[in-house]
């Protein structure tokens, strides 16, 4: 079984993210961001790292981009927007994914 957090570490400081709060995380460059409901998270590394550490309801739509499934509110024109108001214009092959396991993890017979 999965945590239900992950440990981040950036400018010799720890911290310790409830997987609840993630709405998406953001591969930057070299940095990653953890976009929370109230705040953003950053540290170092690769977007593939911590994937292998979160849940089935987390999906990499592309090489930037973990969403968190449960906090998509809509999807349209190749934009995908969440519960917190944020929202992220993703290609036209990794929408159709996205929109895809968006459907899936959403049908009520697979909850």
């Amino acid at each position: 079984m999965k945590e239900d957090f992950i440990i981040i570490k950036f400018r010799g400081q720890v911290r310790r993210i409830s997987l609840e709060e993630v709405v998406f995380v953001e591969q930057n460059l070299r940095k990653v961001l953890f976009h929370l409901h109230s705040e953003i998270c950053t540290t170092y590394g690769k977007l593939e790292r911590y994937r292998e550490h979160l849940p089935r309801g987390f999906y990499q739509c592309n090489k930037s981009y973990i969403i968190n499934l449960d906090k998509v509110v809509k999807m349209g024109d190749q934009i995908i927007y969440f519960s917190d108001g944020e929202d992220i214009r993703i290609g036209r092959q990794s929408f159709h994914g996205a929109k895809k396991a968006f459907l899936q993890f959403s049908s009520p017979s697979d909850r």
